[in-house]
């Protein structure tokens, strides 16, 4: 069978997204109505917090930064119980069609949930204008604002710690997309593989005391650039290789693990 057929994975995706119809609309009203909750504490000074806004800023971003690291282990949480499995791997579609198709739920999160955090933004903001509080505003509106004022400069944020912090989230993406099929807990595959990728994180500090031991004023070569990027590529690749041999590897039944 051929590998990936554009119009066999649209009738896959189709199908997928008509199957798990619900599992999206609950995720939208739970995550809708959590915030809406938070947003109104913080922002009604119910928990009597001086600036109520900035705990709700924290949490937006929370959700905006983790979101696209920790959304592929979250690749099976539409899938209740064996039946569901079962009709996955029996579907006429290839696996890799499969794996994409399931890899995507994060991407169809993401707009759920943004939709769900600017729907609770606008709640809280309609009560506390009904309520006649002083100086409302969106939460949104306030993180453009703390922004602006932020100035990041390259003094402040160095472009060579930008490079770093992007190439870390690129891999923990990965590694979160081996964690969503090597262990067959969906409900907890996240938390596995968050526990996972800190003891990996103290191993590798462990092992390599020296590492963390950088002078100030010292700037990493363009050669020392490309080598750590070419590790970092290469451990991204492999992640999603095994991730997919998982995948392919899942039965109906097994114990803690898909391999």
């Amino acid at each position: 069978m051929i590998q990936f057929n554009l119009n066999r994975f649209g009738k896959l995706a189709k199908w997928s997204l008509r199957n798990d119809r619900s599992y999206y609309v609950k995720s939208f009203l739970q995550f809708f109505v959590i915030t809406t909750l938070i947003f109104l504490a913080f922002t009604t000074h119910f928990l009597n917090v001086s600036n109520g806004y900035a705990p709700c800023a924290v949490a937006m971003i929370a959700v905006i930064v983790t979101m696209p690291i920790m959304g592929p282990s979250m690749m099976f949480y539409s899938m209740k119980n064996k039946h569901d499995k079962q009709a996955l791997l029996m579907l006429p579609a290839s696996n890799f069609e499969k794996y994409l198709m399931r890899y995507s739920t994060w991407l169809i999160l993401l707009p759920i949930y943004t939709v769900a955090l600017l729907g609770a933004d606008l709640i809280q903001y309609l009560v506390n204008v009904m309520m006649n509080h002083e100086n409302p505003t969106f939460v949104m509106s306030f993180i453009v604002d703390k922004l602006s004022n932020a100035h990041m400069s390259d003094e402040w944020v160095p472009k060579a710690a930008w490079h770093a912090i992007i190439v870390l989230a690129l891999a923990t993406h990965s590694f979160y997309a081996l964690g969503g099929t090597f262990f067959r807990s969906h409900k907890y595959a996240w938390v596995y593989t968050s526990v996972a990728f800190v003891v990996l994180g103290m191993l590798s500090i462990w092992l390599t005391p020296e590492s963390g031991k950088m002078e100030n004023n010292s700037q990493p070569s363009t050669l020392e650039y490309v080598i750590w990027d070419t590790i970092y590529a290469i451990w991204m690749i492999f992640n999603f290789w095994l991730s997919y041999r998982c995948f392919c590897r899942t039965q109906n039944i097994g114990k803690f693990i898909n391999f």
